[in-house]
């Protein structure tokens, strides 16, 4: 079904996981219900339908991830509006400083609690551009609010976003 408000085309629910995917990362879908404001069973089913049309892939640990060859901007919801009369965005991006970006990213990666508190220290912090103090954050005064699986999300998007340089074997064992 094809929802229009203002005469503009919604994003079907499977537009919208394809971009959240393509914007945060490969990802499960635990966190993803707050997110996209539907239920886990809506997005595991839509998942699981752009599995098998060849769109994402799902790993052994239940992560889903674009697959390869698939070009997120050609499915997402940036197609849609390349195709509309209207070219503004749904729900324009909120241009924030890079505190409000990284609290963004903890509340995307499912931290429910604390996510201010954690900014500000990550933040006070005398090297933000250094992956040791960002694990040491995560891990040590974050202890309680992010899980080791939050963390790793966190850590990979993170150091992707910001250009610090990262190695997930130096920080975690699989």
């Amino acid at each position: 079904m094809v929802t229009k408000i203002n005469g503009v085309r919604e994003p079907t629910l499977q537009e919208v996981i394809v971009t959240f995917i393509a914007e945060t990362g490969p990802r499960k879908i635990s966190g993803m219900p707050i997110i996209l404001g539907s239920s886990y069973q809506s997005i595991n089913s839509e998942a699981l339908k752009l599995c098998q049309q060849g769109i994402l892939e799902k790993d052994t640990d239940g992560v889903f991830s674009i697959a390869p060859g698939i070009d997120p901007v050609e499915f997402g919801i940036e197609a849609i509006y390349s195709d509309s009369d209207d070219l503004t965005p749904h729900q324009p991006e909120r241009e924030g400083t890079l505190q409000d970006k990284f609290e963004d990213l903890l509340k995307s990666a499912g931290v429910d609690k604390g996510t201010q508190a954690i900014t500000e220290i990550y933040f006070s912090g005398d090297d933000i551009w250094n992956a040791q103090w960002l694990h040491h954050v995560l891990s040590v005064y974050a202890q309680g609010f992010v899980t080791e699986a939050q963390s790793r999300l966190i850590m990979g998007n993170w150091t992707i976003k910001s250009g610090i340089p990262y190695r997930h074997e130096d920080f975690f064992v699989d």
